[in-house]
């Protein structure tokens, strides 16, 4: 599996993405270009919140504006996601890797992610394999509930 090229973005770009609304807008405008309404229509919001997350995304870098055609007499504006990983321009090579995001998941989903990850950490756990230049490695995850933002 390749891994996703990423960009740096600073602390207030991290904080713009903090968000599962904007999450998977960035994801779904990786694999395509879309307008405002196309976005809305396939995550099943309305399109003045998703307008209001895409601009936030847009003048925040993350988001570029690929192309514009009329329509009538409205602008359509076509949207790309730069990426869909992203390292904080501070941290420095000694500071320690990590890994977040925000998911919207029902109880079911969750349960499921959980395992996933269980059946993930067992997987490298219990890797075998000779090479002197293994280290060891603490790894870790947490749930916590984002209230509304």
């Amino acid at each position: 599996m390749k891994k996703e090229s990423s960009i740096s973005i600073s602390m207030e770009q991290q904080k713009l993405i903090s968000n599962a609304t904007r999450i998977k807008i960035i994801h779904l405008l990786k694999h395509e270009e879309l307008t405002a309404m196309e976005v809305a229509k396939s995550l099943e919001k309305s399109v003045g919140s998703v307008h209001y997350h895409i601009q936030l995304l847009y003048k925040g870098g993350i988001l570029e504006l690929v192309k514009e055609k009329k329509k009538g007499g409205i602008l359509e504006k076509y949207y790309r996601s730069k990426a869909t990983r992203f390292v904080l321009e501070e941290q420095d090579s000694e500071a320690p890797s990590s890994l977040s995001t925000n998911l919207t998941l029902n109880p079911e989903e969750k349960e499921q992610f959980l395992l996933e990850l269980e059946q993930l950490f067992v997987r490298w756990e219990s890797h075998l394999s000779k090479d002197d230049q293994k280290q060891e490695f603490k790894v870790s995850c947490s749930f916590e509930e984002v209230k509304d933002q």
